[in-house]
């Protein structure tokens, strides 16, 4: 996934802007964010096909795109009328999948949900640095809700890992 650090320090400058054409530029950055999972994760949802992993890595590509449609429409409101929009976003359900089923799988998917993991942490920290530096709270709300949605994905995959009996591999290689 191509966003460099550089990149979203130069987007959260953007986005904690006064200037909402800069603001709107910014924000293609979490657009950009999205995109980027949602095509990480149509893959590994392709790989393990109707397996739970291929299942859940489904569901978090649907997530994405509900993130990215979320994004459009704020980055539209912001461009025709100034104004920020609250995100329509669904709560997911916190247990996905069962250990037996995670174990009845493969070790090869702890590598594709570590990278996610990563990723996560990582658009959480994006969307938190957001919030944290722009002043409008209709924006604090709206970045705050992605963030709140990134680690609630973050956790469902630490889940995934911890229920996992290849842990012990991640271990001891």
């Amino acid at each position: 996934m191509a966003n460099s650090s550089e990149q979203l320090s130069q987007a959260l400058e953007k986005v904690s802007s006064e200037n909402l054409k800069q603001v709107a530029e910014g924000i293609q950055a979490a657009a950009q964010i999205e995109s980027e999972g949602i095509s990480f994760y149509g893959k590994q949802a392709e790989k393990f096909g109707e397996s739970q992993t291929g299942s859940f890595f489904k569901f978090l590509q649907g997530q994405e795109e509900e993130h990215l449609k979320a994004i459009g429409e704020l980055k539209q409101a912001l461009e025709e009328k100034g104004d920020w929009v609250e995100p329509k976003l669904s709560k997911p359900e916190k247990k996905m999948f069962s250990k037996k089923d995670w174990d009845k799988e493969n070790s090869e998917g702890i590598t594709a949900i570590l990278f996610a993991l990563w990723k996560e942490k990582q658009a959480r920290e994006f969307y938190e640095g957001i919030a944290s530096r722009i002043k409008n709270d209709g924006a604090k709300k709206f970045f705050l809700a992605l963030a709140e949605f990134e680690k609630g994905h973050a956790e469902m995959l630490e889940e995934f890992v911890e229920d996992s009996y290849h842990t012990s591999e991640l271990i001891m290689g």
